[in-house]
């Protein structure tokens, strides 16, 4: 691994939107990770891209008036997003609209670009 590849965080979203009790911890790890200057390598697997909706409550994941959550992550550091392509394809044919620009992926390349991260962590 390269020193590059070490500050690279690959972090695996699983859990759809009002899935969990804890949708704020996910956000809070992101933010975390960049405080840290990790490079952030977001990956929404299925339909956890739901939780990018802009139109989404904030106080649904018991976050502040006024909080950007994922939206915000940008102006703290270096974050790339990527989703799978058959569910980027769905939010767009339904008007969904994202909070964050995301790359659409396969599976395949979404593997291929987890694996060269530094550090995976799932949530």
């Amino acid at each position: 691994m390269n020193a590059d590849a070490s500050r690279r965080i690959a972090l695996l979203v699983q859990t759809g939107p009002a899935r969990s009790r804890e949708s704020r911890a996910e956000v809070d790890l992101a933010l975390a990770m960049l405080a840290m200057d990790a490079e952030l390598e977001l990956y929404f697997m299925g339909d956890a891209i739901l939780q990018l909706a802009k139109e989404k409550d904030p106080s649904a994941a018991t976050l502040p008036t006024g909080y950007k959550a994922w939206a915000a992550l940008p102006e703290l550091g270096e974050v790339k997003v990527f989703a799978e392509s058959a569910w980027l394809t769905r939010c767009e044919r339904r008007g969904i609209e994202l909070c964050l620009p995301v790359e659409g992926l396969g599976i395949a390349r979404m593997k291929r670009g987890w694996r060269a991260c530094g550090q995976v962590l799932t949530i």
